[in-house]
């Protein structure tokens, strides 16, 4: 297992390095390109550039005053899913004996990466996959095409081989080791998970193995269509622990008053990592509720926002993000699951409004916050996804201690 862990980093660093030397040889490149036959038909037979791209760069290659412009162009567009497969192909003995110019470049990059040519040949079994994949998207519904994906959709259909799920982008924020795509049967998985169980555990890339409408999740991420999970490469244990807000796991972190994990932007505040003797919301308002003097509904509406008030409906805010994550979310039956749960995500965002607008000061009375909250309530849209109005009264009523 270790030397697999070191083989894997050993890969990215040099597809890294790989990437920065690209980019400075943009330019040399495309004034090596004389002719576009056969470099854009490369390109697109092995997925690198669709066809609407080559069509384009093809006509402007035969109609402009600057071919090199256009190569240049092309070349900035493979950049954004730039992997070791792009040079296998760029440097193939048939491309390089019609473009002889390329011999030097690949010289450059041999000194950048000595082991460069090892790479490439470990690189070609991953080609060929991912080819397969772009042919089977191209063919396939019209559900995973370009011009009918919503990237910015908050659950998007992603393929893998044969794998097909729905990526929660939600989840996914919360690390690349969390479970946030899921398949038909209602089983979860984490992007490395579904990699492998779509045939491509030897790839190891699953930004590159994963797409969505027939892109690499990577170019997803670069264009900010999705958020860029936090790299945790620490091994899980078998029986991980998980966050009492959602219900994943991941990299959590454990008050030292009850022992209960958190992700760090689950929990209200944001866990403090650098403090040894971290102490969550829950127990704060526990341990504080006794010194509490009892009051009216009325009078506790109109109170100003203060320390203590805040502390409270952080509380209650917290109360509803582990029944919509932990309870609604995880068991939404597979039938309308896309539109359950996009009803349920359409909450979350609201209370992450909520969360914001208390966080920034924006709530000058409890009555502001409460107001709030009422708008999810009264919403027939959210029906179900929630606790009931009434339900929240009476956490209110508790924490509040109102006679």
């Amino acid at each position: 297992m270790a030397s697999e862990g070191t083989d894997l980093s050993t890969r990215m660093s040099a597809e890294n390095i790989a990437l920065c030397h690209f980019k400075k040889q943009k330019v040399a490149i495309s004034n090596i390109i004389k002719a576009s036959f056969p470099f854009l038909e490369l390109l697109r037979d092995c997925g690198f550039i669709d066809n609407k791209l080559y069509k384009k760069s093809k006509k402007c290659f035969e109609t402009s005053s600057s071919q090199n412009e256009v190569i240049y162009n092309v070349l900035g567009e493979v950049e954004k899913t730039f992997n070791l497969s792009l040079l296998k192909a760029l440097f193939s003995k048939d491309i390089m004996e019609t473009y002889p110019g390329l011999k030097d470049i690949y010289e450059t990059f041999k000194k950048e990466i000595p082991n460069i040519e090892l790479f490439l040949r470990n690189d070609g079994e991953e080609n060929e996959k991912r080819r397969d994949i772009q042919e089977s998207l191209e063919q396939g519904t019209t559900m995973h095409t370009d011009d009918t994906v919503n990237f910015n959709a908050e659950i998007l259909p992603v393929t893998c081989g044969k794998m097909m799920g729905m990526l929660i982008k939600r989840k996914l924020q919360r690390g690349a080791t969390v479970k946030c795509i899921r398949t038909e049967d209602g089983n979860w998985f984490t992007p490395k998970e579904f990699e492998v169980e779509g045939g491509y555990e030897k790839s190891s890339h699953w930004r590159m193995s994963v797409c969505c409408g027939g892109r690499p999740l990577k170019w997803l991420i670069e264009n900010a269509h999705l958020p860029e999970p936090p790299r945790d490469r620490e091994k899980k244990p078998e029986n991980a622990e998980k966050c009492k807000i959602c219900g994943d796991e991941g990299k959590l972190f454990k008050c030292s008053f009850c022992l209960i994990f958190f992700h760090e932007y689950c929990h209200i505040p944001p866990v403090e990592p650098e403090r040894k003797d971290w102490i969550c919301t829950f127990c704060i308002t526990e341990v504080s509720s006794g010194s509490q003097q009892h009051a009216s509904y009325s009078e506790v509406l109109a109170r100003r926002m203060g320390p203590k008030e805040k502390s409270n409906c952080v509380f209650l805010l917290l109360k509803l993000y582990c029944h919509l994550e932990g309870n609604i979310f995880r068991n939404i039956p597979h039938e309308h699951y896309v539109q359950k749960a996009s009803q349920c995500l359409e909450t979350l965002r609201t209370l992450d409004e909520i969360k914001n607008k208390l966080n920034g000061g924006c709530y000058t009375k409890v009555k502001g916050f409460v107001l709030g909250m009422n708008n999810i309530f009264q919403d027939p849209k959210r029906y179900g996804s929630v606790l009931t109005e009434e339900e929240f009264k009476k956490y209110f009523k508790d924490v509040f201690v109102i006679q």
